[in-house]
């Protein structure tokens, strides 16, 4: 065999692992430890900042985490499976994972 080859196998096979382990970092690992669960449930979940802080949403099915961003006192967090959005402070807030109406959701929020 030509080391070539074997050099270029065994990169692809490095870069399927780090792919593997990136992609693990997405779910829950990808949420603070000490964040606090505010809302949980299927279908629709709003949670509104009583502070300064970061919101998460974890899809529970998958494990994967769906969104993150900041948030400000009285901002309000709707997420929408049903319509495949979520809204933060009245915005609707990126996200590249589909939102499905019959997975469970979590809303975790740390203050800053």
């Amino acid at each position: 065999m030509n080391t070539s080859f074997i050099s270029r196998r065994i990169g692809s096979f490095i870069l399927a692992v780090s792919m593997g382990l990136i992609a693990g970092c997405q779910g829950r690992a990808a949420i603070p430890a000490d964040a606090m669960l505010t809302q949980s449930g299927c279908g629709g979940l709003s949670y509104t900042a009583s502070r300064a802080g970061n919101v998460f949403v974890l899809d529970t099915d998958t494990d994967e985490k769906v969104f993150e961003g900041h948030v400000n006192n009285g901002d309000q967090l709707v997420v929408d499976p049903g319509d495949d959005r979520i809204v933060l402070a009245g915005n609707n807030a990126p996200h590249n994972i589909g939102l499905k109406n019959s997975h469970n959701y979590e809303i975790y929020f740390t203050p800053q």
